[in-house]
């Protein structure tokens, strides 16, 4: 069993324990994928389990998951980034070679959530079109 961290896209989260292969059960989907984050410059980089088809979906945008995912790209953590690169959906962290997440990572993790929260409240206009884009990009078209 691993020890992983789930976060959903209304930032509520909650310890969770489970096997690598049965993650999708807490994703939403069964095709899940991967991607490095970090939610400082001095911090050290964890994975992010995600349903990979979840934006194609139109599911809500993880804005937690998306900063973290920004910050261990570029080394920026600015909230706003790339509404193409976002990531929606629930997420679970776990440690960078998949191993268990400890609780000063998931300290890291919350330290993230509180950016984010405090974000949305100062700059709730910028974050709703940040939303909309993740959003409008995930839409189905019409053929």
């Amino acid at each position: 069993m691993t020890t992983g961290f789930l976060v959903s896209p209304d930032l509520s989260s909650r310890i969770v324990e489970f096997e690598l292969e049965h993650a999708a059960q807490f994703l939403g989907g069964v095709v899940d994928d991967r991607v490095s984050v970090a939610f400082s410059e001095e911090d050290k980089t964890y994975v992010a389990l995600f349903n990979a088809e979840a934006k194609a979906n139109a599911a809500e945008p993880n804005p937690v998951a998306s900063l973290g995912r920004n910050e261990a790209d570029t080394g920026n953590s600015a909230f706003i980034s790339d509404p193409t690169r976002a990531i929606s959906g629930p997420v679970i962290f776990v440690g960078a070679e998949g191993q268990d997440i400890s609780i000063d990572e998931i300290n890291s993790v919350k330290d993230g959530i509180r950016a984010t929260r405090n974000y949305i409240k100062d700059y709730e206009e910028d974050y709703r079109y940040w939303r909309a884009a993740v959003l409008n990009l995930g839409s189905p078209k019409d053929d």
